[in-house]
């Protein structure tokens, strides 16, 4: 059920009563770095120690932050006015220099598996204009602006200068503005958090959080049951119904932005590393470039199937990777057709009677049913010549490897927590080019220069009725190529034992702000 706000109005809220929450997150927190990997886990944790100049609601609407309102100066500018008085755990004011740190960070951190640069591509420069005032200076209109910078934590010049990643996860150089206080930072296992008294948004309602790692779906109910965590993300389909029906316990749950889709290697034209003929032998190109092939792959996959055994109701089948209502979804991209027919005289036509052998990588600890999922897709495509392995990998391992091509077709998700379809376009089907930000998150180097030609116009066009209906041609132009496979948009579900109200969020953070103590 989703908490609507009039509901929260309602309940009797406790801070005497809430000393500590504790969450089992799903995925875990690769880094403390909050620019470090665009990562759902990495941005829920981070979200509590950093805040940012804006800020989405659960509803992923664009709502004010650390800055209190924001002005189209012109065309190419936009004013951000800062909050007064607000400061980082060590007691500095933050200031707009601070601002322009953080954007200057942003591109530049090292070794970064896919970082937050495409949200910035479109500034040219930052202004310090006076204490609480700052200017984004832009190549070209950037309307979305406001809501891109609801993903960019801000930290401090003083503290982040000549930072690294490391001095983020031991906790020297994580101080933010944010609710909490970093404790203690385990990687795979926890984070332990304490309330930040100063935080200018008021009394943060819990005294300590602790969140902890549970990438067992399993482990994670029985948390839960045991009392050992009070609220849990992803709790696994199959246990829905106990949990619903359990009077401890609540469940939550909204459409969410998330679509997971299959990522095919583009990087090479020559031979696969896990693409051979039926014999063993490597191809002498690689078929996943030729476009019959990626639509016999599509056509081989029952998404409704997938979305109702494998996922047991909590995914919705689709072709493109936002919902209904969000800004850009295009109507006429419907669900593909399941037709193993067509599947195998597509594979003919491109030159493959017989189709071949590939391996399909994924991780098993990452999504919902991941690997599950990546077995169902395996089986049908092997009904059509296509014999696949599915090698599954903790997310750990997995995510490194993808974002070095290692991989020639791999599972991954993606959220689109800015509710719109450039953020996709520009970060996962963009053109890679880490200059200027685009195709931060393109695993499979997909290149269409005609289509960031489009999705550029798109994006830089003010009229809002004009710039959706160029990103729904653009959609439209991009699932014809298939530079991704779309399968299903998951729901997003928690759990919390009895006495937590939670207010589920379309971005699938999990953060303890939206859980309140109730009575």
């Amino acid at each position: 059920m989703r908490c609507l706000a009039v509901l929260a109005a309602l309940v009797c809220l406790s801070s005497a009563q809430a000393a500590e929450l504790r969450i089992g997150l799903a995925a875990p927190a690769t880094s403390m770095d909050p620019h470090f990997y665009n990562a759902s886990p990495n941005i829920s944790v981070a979200m509590h120690v950093f805040d940012r100049l804006t800020h989405r609601s659960p509803d992923a609407k664009v709502i004010p932050w650390l800055a209190e309102r924001w002005t189209a100066i012109n065309d190419t500018t936009w004013e951000f006015e800062l909050r007064p008085g607000v400061t980082f755990h060590d007691g500095t004011l933050l200031t707009p220099d601070d601002i322009a740190f953080t954007v200057a960070r942003v591109p530049a951190v090292p070794n970064s598996p896919g970082g937050f640069g495409g949200y910035l591509r479109a500034i040219a420069s930052v202004e310090t204009i006076d204490a609480t005032t700052v200017r984004f200076h832009t190549k070209a209109p950037a309307p979305n602006l406001p809501g891109d910078l609801a993903t960019i934590a801000i930290i401090a010049r003083h503290i982040g200068n000549g930072a690294s990643t490391e001095d983020y996860n031991s906790g020297k150089a994580a101080i933010g503005t944010g609710p909490y206080r970093l404790v203690r930072y385990l990687a795979g296992d926890r984070v332990a958090l304490v309330r930040n008294d100063a935080w200018w948004g008021g009394r943060p309602e819990w005294d300590r959080v602790t969140i902890r790692f549970i990438t067992n779906p399993g482990s994670r109910t029985a948390a839960l049951l045991a009392g050992d965590v009070d609220l849990i993300d992803v709790p696994p389909a199959a246990d829905l119904p106990r949990l619903k029906a359990d009077p401890m316990l609540s469940v939550f749950s909204i459409q969410g932005l998330r679509v997971i889709f299959l990522a095919p290697d583009f990087s090479r034209e020559g031979a696969e590393p896990y693409v051979t003929d039926h014999d063993g032998h490597p191809l002498a190109a690689n078929p996943l470039r030729d476009l019959r092939v990626r639509q016999a792959l599509s056509a081989a996959i029952n998404r409704s199937g997938i979305a109702d055994r494998v996922m047991q109701g909590t995914a919705v089948a689709t072709g493109q990777w936002l919902p209904p209502g969000t800004f850009g979804y295009a109507p006429a991209v419907g669900v593909p057709s399941y037709d193993p027919d067509k599947a195998k005289a597509l594979l003919a036509e491109a030159g493959y009677p017989l189709g071949f052998r590939v391996t399909l990588h994924t991780p098993n600890d990452r999504y919902p049913n991941d690997a599950a999922t990546a077995q169902a897709v395996a089986q049908m495509w092997t009904r059509i010549g296509v014999q696949t392995t599915v090698e599954a990998l903790p997310w750990t391992a997995y995510s490194v490897r993808l974002n070095h091509q290692e991989f020639s077709i791999g599972l991954v998700g993606w959220g689109s927590n800015t509710a719109e379809a450039g953020y996709t376009l520009v970060n996962v089907i963009g053109s890679w080019d880490p200059a200027s930000g685009r195709g931060a998150a393109n695993s499979g180097r997909y290149s269409n220069p005609m289509l960031d030609a489009v999705t550029d116009t798109a994006l830089a066009t003010l009229d809002d009725g004009t710039r959706e209906r160029r990103l729904i041609e653009a959609v439209g132009t991009a699932m014809a190529q298939l530079p991704i496979i779309p399968l299903h948009q998951l729901i997003n579900y928690w759990a919390a034992r009895q006495g937590i109200l939670y207010e589920p969020r379309e971005d699938e953070r999990s953060l303890a702000m939206n859980a309140h103590a109730v009575r």
